[in-house]
Parts: structure tokens; C-alpha cells; sequence
């Protein structure tokens, strides 16, 4: 199988890490970090289909071995302080990249369906066989649309 990353495997290491300070794990456990679900597989995916995604992501890679580097440590040996700092540093010095890098791990964290169930959702997707939705009381939707219907017709004819 060839290795579609658009990083090295060192940089795929530090993305694991950096992903475990955006999404963490509980304090009991429960809820599993992002770098542990293995969410850089699916930025790796992404990265490898947009070019525009694998730059921003290799920008933030690269700053924050950069930082860890000029703290004298590897990211994985800073503490849990200098590991938040560093990706604080990073959204405020590389906001696009960080955007990206946020956006993407949030899409592949939370649409995983071993996730959902650990916030207490179905673990089926939202759509098209999504989680069950109760009903519209009638009488309530009818409240609610009452002072609408009030109003009268507000538009032209088209």
C-alpha cells in the first residue's frame, strides 16, 4: 500500500499530537483524543485529494516544530502548558492554516460513528437515516405561525 501523506512520517507524528491538544480526551477517558482515533488519517485523506488543504496543513506543521524547536523541546516532551501555548501561537500566527486544520479535524472527528455514541447520539449518520425526530405538535406549530398568518400576505404575486 503506498503512503498518500502529503508529510513526512515525523510530521504525521506531531499531527497526532497536536490533533490530541485540539480535540482531548475527557479526564476519565471516556471520550477518546483526536490524535488517538487516528483523525490524521482523515486530514491525510483530504490532504492528498486538495492541494490547498495539504499546504495549509504542512504550514502548520512545520511551525510547530519550529516553536517546539525554539522552546528547546520536541512537542511531544513539552508539557501539557507549552503544548497548549504552542497551538494557541499557532492560530494567532497562521490563522488560515490553522482555520483549515480545525475545520477538517472537527469533520473527521465528529462524523465518526464510534464517536457520537460517547456524547450520547446515535452513531448513525445525521443524514439521509439520521437520528429520530419526534413529531411537530400541530397545535404548537400552529401558535407558533398564527401571528404570520395574521399578517396577511406580505409579497407580490410572482
Amino acid at each position: 500500500m503506498t503512503d498518500t501523506r502529503p508529510w513526512s512520517q515525523d510530521q504525521d507524528h506531531l499531527l497526532a499530537s497536536l490533533l490530541d491538544e485540539i480535540v482531548p480526551a475527557n479526564a476519565d477517558g471516556r471520550v477518546t483524543a483526536a490524535g488517538a482515533l487516528g483523525v490524521a488519517e482523515f486530514l491525510a485523506g483530504k490532504a492528498s485529494a486538495d492541494p490547498e488543504l495539504a499546504a495549509s496543513l504542512r504550514t502548520v506543521l512545520s511551525r510547530a516544530a519550529a516553536l517546539a524547536e525554539a522552546s528547546g523541546a520536541r512537542f511531544d516532551d513539552l508539557d501539557a502548558a507549552g503544548r497548549i501555548g504552542i497551538v494557541k501561537a499557532l492560530e494567532r500566527e497562521a490563522p488560515d492554516a490553522f482555520t483549515a486544520l480545525l475545520w477538517h479535524t472537527y469533520m473527521g472527528y465528529y462524523s465518526r460513528a464510534d464517536v457520537r455514541p460517547q456524547f450520547g447520539l446515535s452513531p448513525r449518520p445525521t443524514q439521509p437515516e439520521g437520528y429520530e425526530l419526534p413529531e411537530d405538535d400541530p397545535d404548537e406549530l400552529a401558535d407558533m405561525l398564527a401571528p404570520v398568518r395574521g399578517r396577511g400576505r406580505r409579497y407580490r404575486p410572482a
